[in-house]
């Protein structure tokens, strides 16, 4: 019972992957049914087998969503350079990177990230949440109260949050989670 205690909590500590239905990639990001902001950035992380070609994998990636479909990019990158390079479970793969910039005007609700294969006609869907962009005051100097006086001031709009790199929250939980697994399997070995 222990030890499934302690596996449990490890499996939950690693990242998840989607697994495509030809085994050509896997995708790492984004994660099923994440929150999104319209305006801000959609991470499209994917690694790809290292015995990947054009002729056996051509990748798109969409965002789909109830009244309209995007095409992220038609044609992503599935190259094999060294710097991609890394090693999972013994076998080499190509990690690959796409940041799209999710427009302000996007219809909050859910959509689909669908990473598209035109070889084999088969596809991965991401199930996401997008919600409306934050509305941002205008930054534009109130007018003075008397004519004959100018003002200079402008307003400069900040962070309730400490400003932090975001893309190492989801390391930090992990690492959290491995911690706290190893407490709690070391107190029921006591």
């Amino acid at each position: 019972m222990k030890f499934y205690l302690l596996l449990s909590t490890l499996v939950i500590a690693v990242k998840a992957q989607v697994q495509s239905p030809t085994y050509l990639f896997n995708v790492t990001s984004p994660a099923v049914n994440s929150p999104y902001v319209a305006s801000q950035i959609l991470p499209c992380i994917y690694d790809v087998a290292d015995n990947v070609t054009s002729d056996n994998l051509q990748l798109s990636i969409l965002l789909v969503g109830s009244n309209s479909s995007t095409v992220m990019t038609a044609s992503a990158d599935i190259s094999q350079g060294f710097s991609f390079q890394k090693q999972i479970g013994g076998a080499t793969v190509y990690e690959h990177q796409y940041n799209y910039n999710i427009p302000s005007n996007t219809t909050a609700g859910n959509y689909q990230v669908v990473f598209a294969d035109s070889v084999s006609h088969t596809n991965v869907s991401i199930p996401i949440t997008i919600s409306v962009a934050p509305h941002t005051p205008s930054s534009t100097p109130l007018a003075s109260a008397s004519s004959s006086s100018t003002s200079s001031s402008s307003t400069t709009l900040g962070s309730i949050f400490k400003d932090t790199n975001s893309a190492s929250h989801p390391a930090q939980l992990s690492t959290f989670l491995l911690f706290v697994s190893f407490i709690l399997a070391f107190i029921q070995f006591l």
